[in-house]
């Protein structure tokens, strides 16, 4: 039914922009039916890869722990390895872009999927790491794909509602998937035993069941419609783009992806390893932050669209500031899950960084300099998480997080200097402002 009515409104957005002259088949644009159809495809997508990656971010901490017998530590090296790939996206996206946005996505989401379902057969930290490389590259490059195809739908000034209604509907993937989750531990809990006893066997079935989620998704992004000048776009665009006018999105992408490695490294291990949390709480947790990012995700989109990026990130910021210092100072477990949940609905916030590159991007610098973007994220995401579990392994678990506000920080700098107006690449064509 949400699905329903998000076509419904891509279909008013279609049919407004076509009164104006900006959406026709003469002029090379998508028709208001091919973009009612590439929101529904790409929101059934969206949809579908949320209910698998969801169900490895529920049970992976305690798969990790109680069923191979890592330590946060070990946690630390092994995100290291993960977000390699990320780090190498722009050489995989100069290849993956030569197949056309749509193809490339669902390649992508279908190395996604024997990535995880491989996590199914490992028995070690070693084991993990090939499993972990594959799904890595088929997940970051689902990362800069999907927001490329959903700004190729959108027309000026409603980029950020166009990616918050499709990042709504992929919450609510997460939230089917969570629930079920959810539903099979309470019965393991309830009709075997104690989970960390007889859990494994149903967590290495659930990643195999992530590899169908993967498949679904690429079956269904592959009849994605592209128009005539996306599809010229796309072929004469660098395939590996670094541009000057483009610096501050650059540096907000490094930032925010040194912040988010120490996150994803380290906050769901201090509810498991710290403060002794189960996978069906853990799973709870996401739960709740899969429905509230669900109704909110159309909400913050439209609010990045009426109040500007340079607002918007701000507040965003100020927020995360909040949140890192509330993980290393609070021993409160009320509070510590009242934090886990505020980090991430402040994943939705993402969308102002990509809103802003529409904004100030050529046409067809958008998708490779999305991939740009995610690899300058994981620029240090080798590094950062290797500190990270040294001041873990030294200091105690807050160190990390307290080493996190100093990417928040910077990041809250450099966000005043956003103006979209000046900084656009029509700008430094005509040679105004420098």
């Amino acid at each position: 039914m949400s699905a329903g009515v998000e076509a419904s409104e891509a279909r008013i957005d279609a049919a407004e922009a076509a009164e104006v002259g900006t959406v026709s088949a003469s002029d090379g644009e998508l028709t208001s039916e091919q973009i009612d159809r590439g929101f529904f495809l790409l929101a059934l997508t969206s949809f579908v890869f949320y209910i698998g990656f969801q169900i490895v971010q529920a049970i992976q901490p305690n798969f990790f722990r109680d069923v191979l017998g890592m330590n946060g530590a070990q946690n630390g090296y092994l995100i290291a390895i993960r977000e390699l790939p990320g780090f190498l996206l722009i050489f995989v996206a100069a290849f993956l872009l030569r197949l056309g946005l749509a193809r490339a996505t669902s390649l992508s989401l279908l190395i996604m999927g024997i990535g995880y379902c491989l996590f199914a057969f490992a028995g070690s930290f070693g084991q993990l790491i090939i499993p972990t490389l594959i799904a890595s590259i088929g997940f970051h490059s689902w990362l800069q794909l999907q927001p490329a195809l959903g700004l190729s739908l959108s027309r000026h000034g409603n980029e950020g509602s166009m990616l918050g209604r499709i990042n709504g509907i992929g919450f609510l993937g997460s939230l089917i998937g969570l629930v079920g989750v959810f539903a099979l531990l309470t019965w393991i809990e309830r009709t075997k035993g104690p989970l960390e006893e007889y859990q494994a066997p149903y967590l290495r079935g659930l990643f195999v069941v992530v590899l169908f989620s993967g498949v679904l998704g690429a079956i269904l992004i592959y009849r994605f419609p592209m128009s005539a000048n996306d599809k010229a776009a796309a072929a004469a665009a660098p395939r590996i783009v670094w541009r000057k006018e483009y610096y501050l999105y650059y540096a907000l992408s490094f930032l925010d992806g040194s912040r988010q490695q120490i996150y994803f490294a380290f906050a769901p291990f201090v509810l498991v390893e710290e403060f002794g949390v189960d996978a069906r709480t853990m799973t709870l947790l996401l739960i709740i932050s899969a429905l509230v990012s669900w109704r909110a995700g159309p909400i913050i989109g439209r609010l990045d669209d009426r109040i500007g990026e340079k607002r918007f990130l701000t507040i965003a910021y100020c927020a995360h500031f909040v949140v890192f210092l509330g993980f290393a100072l609070t021993r409160n477990i009320w509070l510590l899950y009242a934090f886990y949940l505020g980090y991430q609905f402040l994943f939705l916030f993402s969308v102002g960084t990509t809103t802003y590159l529409k904004k100030i991007a050529r046409r067809e610098d958008i998708a490779p300099s999305l991939a740009m973007g995610v690899s300058l994220a994981h620029l240090t995401a080798v590094i950062v998480p290797i500190v990270g579990a040294a001041l873990w392994s030294r200091l105690g678990y807050q160190f990390p997080f307290l080493f996190g506000t100093v990417f928040v920080i910077i990041s809250l700098i450099l966000t005043q200097r956003i103006d979209p107006e000046r900084q656009g690449f029509n700008v430094y064509k005509t040679g105004v402002n420098g």
